[in-house]
């Protein structure tokens, strides 16, 4: 089994600040339709320099830094096109592995690079661990962001991914309805407005979400959490 590693120094937030950043991601969804220029990132930066400052460190290393579902989640039965192999992704991580999902899009000026950059670093502090970690990225822009466009922009960000892109707007909202996010985008003449969600979700090998980072998690946190979750594996294995 591995240690769990004491990330520091950054500062991690509580579970009830984190309840509180999921109540703002779907702030973030009705301020975005309202303002059509998709300006939300000031608000979000405002929002993590407010809680870093006023958060506390946990006492317990074993305690997930992300949302823990009160309700199991299962998303077995969600299923995309892989652009690599244009064949049904299922998102069940390898055994004794764990996949990280996020609904995204290339264009996306703030949210998207910023989380899959924290997930980037997260398995950089992990070690040999991080070898278990799987990526996944549904985009929910996929008029543009084709076979040759996605898998390149990840493999910017990550040595290991699954570029996923729906044959159909129903295939989107299939797996959007088991994860319980949503997406949307409005063309207007030359103007392409998106709305999503910044949540990523963390899934074992059975399909079940077992954390959830809403956006802003630092990647001390998600490194933290992977480990815990990979370490309980070693012992139930």
């Amino acid at each position: 089994m591995y240690p769990v590693p004491a990330f520091a120094p950054e500062t991690h937030v509580t579970k009830q600040q984190w309840n509180y950043l999921l109540r703002l991601d779907v702030y973030i969804k009705v301020r975005t339709l309202r303002n059509k220029k998709h300006k939300h990132l000031g608000v979000l930066l405002g929002m993590s320099v407010l809680l870093a400052a006023c958060s506390t460190s946990s006492t317990n290393n074993q305690e997930l830094f992300g949302y823990v579902p009160p309700k199991t989640k299962d998303v077995s039965q969600a299923f995309i096109a892989d652009a690599a192999t244009n064949t049904p992704f299922s998102f069940i991580a390898a055994p004794n592995e764990l996949l990280i999902a996020y609904f995204g899009y290339t264009h996306c000026p703030d949210l998207c690079p910023t989380t899959l950059v924290n997930i980037k670093n997260a398995k950089k502090k992990m070690g040999e661990l991080a070898a278990r970690v799987d990526l996944a990225m549904i985009t929910v822009d996929p008029n543009r962001d084709t076979k040759d466009v996605l898998p390149r922009y990840l493999a910017s960000l990550s040595d290991r991914f699954h570029a996923l892109i729906p044959s159909s707007t129903s295939e989107l909202r299939d797996a959007e309805e088991l994860f319980q996010t949503s997406s949307s985008v409005t063309v207007t003449g030359d103007k392409v407005e998106v709305v999503h969600s910044g949540t990523a979700y963390v899934i074992d090998d059975k399909g079940m979400v077992v954390v959830e980072w809403p956006f802003g998690i630092d990647a001390n946190s998600m490194a933290h959490d992977l480990t815990v979750l990979l370490n309980k594996k070693v012992k139930t294995t």
